[in-house]
């Protein structure tokens, strides 16, 4: 098919129009081209003319896209003798292929008031021709790594995934080197190869830093020959290789709990790394001491194999009370090199700790409106005298001796005993609870237990008394609430009779849902109260506000969503 560039096409009769089509194009990336085309429409003779009523809309489609423009309007839009009339259409449409001919629907209609044929047409028999593709740079390889990692003459840098741009094949690779003492802080970029090749991977010898322990990355592109400015972006590494060095100890040495009165001993380490081989395993040591200061000289308990840089172990510790312990690790890597070692914390023997403690409430996970979110354990069953302990977040431990106010009972109290906890004032976020019990006589700490809850915004509107009417939401909000705090205080939800529908519900019903929300909220003071009648710490049995008649009165809801709120 031939371009319809400059050609003229016959339209219709009575009269016959000349539609003159010409273009001009431009491609804005290598999906798309955009066609600009002038119309040049002019009827067949002189004294031909075209009035009101005829009206004539184009639509020029190149592959699957299409543009339009009006040729004449129905209206006060009189068409007189051969003078032409130029319309412009453009049209962007898909195309990935350069210097191709793309097929075009020329498509003119009659959609005025008149049926008439003059100007009509549909001709699918031309073609345009997008632009060539635009050169673009090659793609910079997806993958490149060196190994081995440590290496004392030589490593191999390998690549992979470099593509050619648009008109503009690969020719070759830049490698650069930058070098490290910590393998984090990185001088600058120098040059060190060029590599001609036509292929998208490959690899290279490339030589560690010569000075020992530090490292050494590389970074490569891809060059095209379209020239520099067509050359891909840097790809850098995915490691580094290292001049050889001995095995480095564990950054953090801890050993729990720290205050015992039989073992095992847990020890957890991290941060280790090899040297000029990996980690092949550990050994481990430990010294004693009568007064924590003057210690005996280390005493090895065992050595492991293990791969990892971090870790867990137990290990055995001196069961006399007063006696400490402390711990030393050394990393050995596979040529048995040692590091220097790590010492751990010192922990103390002393009398039994306590039992671990339980939490009923929260629930873990749980959420609750109160920003002075109340928490109900109980004691582990030893010793008969303790001291609860309760954390929020990172900050402090609080406890029932030195926070009396937050705590009942206050003090010191027993095995198996109900505390109440009300916390200082909280943000509505989410929230990490930690709690243990400590022997006062030798502070020896419980397991820690740890609960995740949300404290959360108030969900209610407010409602003032003949302003705010009642609605659906009002109610539906109270019910999502309570079962909110229900679930707090690890109650079930409440299933409720009665579905409640804006513009449906029957108002004359609200009574009842009050009653349903009244009885799932009085459960959770119940439980509450179990573990304190204090005063400041129970909650009050509801004296509820009467129910009255007609539609739901303000007091009735704002009594119900102020407790919830303090609950």
């Amino acid at each position: 098919m031939a371009d319809i560039n400059g050609v003229t096409l016959n339209a219709g009769s009575g009269p016959t129009v000349h539609y003159t089509i010409t273009y001009t194009k431009s491609r804005p990336n290598n999906s798309q081209m955009t066609y600009h085309f002038t119309i040049a429409a002019a009827l067949g003779s002189s004294g031909s003319y075209i009035h009101s009523g005829y009206a004539l809309l184009c639509t020029i489609t190149v592959n699957g896209s299409s543009g339009q423009v009006r040729i004449k309007a129905p209206d006060n839009d009189n068409w007189d003798g051969t003078a032409p009339r130029y319309r412009y259409v453009t049209v962007t449409c898909s195309s990935t292929t350069g210097n191709a001919a793309q097929g075009v629907r020329f498509r003119v209609v009659s959609d005025g008031r008149m049926s008439l044929s003059s100007g009509v047409i549909d001709n699918s028999s031309y073609t345009v021709t997008s632009s060539a593709l635009l050169t673009t740079a090659c793609g910079a390889p997806s993958a490149c790594s060196v190994f081995p990692t440590v290496a004392e003459g030589s490593a191999a840098l390998s690549w992979s995934g470099a593509s050619a741009g648009t008109n503009n094949a690969i020719t070759g690779f830049e490698i650069q080197y930058s070098d490290s003492s910590n393998n984090a802080d990185w001088g600058s970029w120098t040059a060190l190869s060029t590599v001609s090749s036509s292929s998208g991977s490959g690899s290279l010898s490339v030589a560690p830093p010569s000075t020992r322990g530090s490292y050494r990355r590389l970074r490569i592109r891809t060059q095209g020959a379209a020239g520099s400015s067509y050359y891909s972006g840097w790809t850098v590494s995915s490691n580094s290789v290292r001049k050889n060095t001995p095995p480095e100890k564990a950054s953090v040495l801890t050993a729990s709990p720290s205050v015992y009165s039989e073992g095992p001993i847990t020890l957890t380490w991290s941060g280790a790394s090899g040297g000029t081989s990996p980690i092949k395993g550990y050994m481990l040591a430990s010294k004693t001491s009568t007064n924590g200061s003057t210690w005996t000289s280390w005493n090895v308990l065992e050595t492991f194999n293990l791969s990892a840089s971090s870790g867990t172990r137990t290990a055995a510790a001196s069961i006399t009370p007063g006696a400490y312990t402390k711990y030393g690790l050394w990393t050995i890597d596979t040529l048995d090199v040692y590091s220097a070692e790590q010492v751990s914390n010192s922990i103390l023997c002393v009398a039994a700790a306590c039992d671990e403690p339980t939490i009923s409430a929260p629930k873990n996970g749980a959420s609750t409106y109160n920003p002075n979110p109340r928490v109900l354990l109980t004691t582990g069953a030893q010793p008969n005298e303790q001291v609860a302990q309760v954390k929020i977040g990172t900050g402090s431990w609080q406890d029932g001796v030195n926070n009396p106010s937050l705590f009942s009972p206050s003090g010191e109290v027993g095995g198996s005993e109900e505390v109440m906890f009300e916390a200082e004032s909280q943000a509505a976020e989410a929230k990490t609870l930690t709690v243990r019990c400590v022997n006062p006589d030798f502070e020896a700490p419980s397991a820690e237990v740890s609960r995740s809850f949300t404290v959360l915004a108030s969900p209610f509107e407010e409602i003032s008394a003949n302003e705010t009417k009642v609605k659906a939401s009002h109610i539906t909000a109270l019910r999502i609430a309570v079962n909110i705090v229900r679930n707090y205080y690890g109650l079930a939800p409440v299933s409720w009779s009665e579905e409640i529908t804006a513009g449906k519900t029957e108002v004359k019903n609200w009574p009842l849902h009050i009653l349903e929300i009244r009885s799932a909220v009085e459960p959770v003071i119940t439980l509450i109260n179990q573990y304190s009648m204090a005063s400041g710490f129970a909650v009050p049995e509801p004296d509820w506000e009467e129910l009255g008649t007609g539609r739901p009165r303000a007091a009735v809801m704002n009594q119900l969503s102020e407790l919830i709120l303090s609950l």
